[in-house]
């Protein structure tokens, strides 16, 4: 299942606007940018670049992982950010297991 509409980045510019001015900090798969917002709202992207992989099917996948485990953990996070995650080279020979703790790890560390 996919990460609900109204949680998503979807407009170029406001992904723009996160990455140029955002705080960042990384996680070890993941660049972690972030950018306050209205109170309550959190909305997230994710960029998954060809040093990933050249592969769509791949990168894709990814994609789909990083999203569920956004989905399963949405009330966890901290409300009131817009959220870009970056997608490290590493992260395409890694388990789903490990990218679900190392992405968990880096977003609790959001608004600290």
């Amino acid at each position: 299942m996919a990460l609900p509409l109204k949680y998503r980045l979807s407009k170029s510019r406001e992904i723009e606007e996160v990455l140029k001015r955002g705080r960042s900090f990384g996680s070890g798969l993941f660049q972690i940018r972030f950018l306050p917002a209205a109170p309550g709202l959190k909305k997230f992207a994710f960029i998954v670049g060809l040093k990933v992989s050249k592969k769509a099917v791949i990168r894709n996948r990814i994609k789909r992982k990083i999203s569920e485990t956004i989905r399963l953990n949405i009330l966890k996070i901290k409300p009131g950010y817009l959220i870009v995650i970056v997608v490290k080279p590493q992260a395409a020979n890694e388990e789903l297991k490990k990218l679900e703790e190392d992405l968990g790890d880096g977003l609790v560390k959001i608004g600290r």
